[in-house]
């Protein structure tokens, strides 16, 4: 943060320095706590349900047969 709010002597180029850090950093951030959990929910359940859909469906070789 330091360097977003430099002053005086060179602050312009720290300024342009600090905003990409402090932007890059945000945005890590944010997608590491928000974005990527979401994602693995949906891709969970996707996954959970398209696994329930192929048990649900009998093996052609097993149907009408009993032990």
């Amino acid at each position: 943060m330091p360097l977003v709010i430099a002053k005086g002597a060179g602050a312009a180029s720290r300024w342009s320095l600090g905003t990409a850090v402090f932007g890059g950093m945000t945005a890590a951030t944010a997608l590491g706590v928000f974005v990527i959990p979401v994602l693995f929910v949906v891709i969970e359940r996707v996954s959970a349900r398209l696994r329930g859909k192929a048990k649900a469906r009998p093996a052609p070789a097993l149907e009408g047969k009993q032990p």
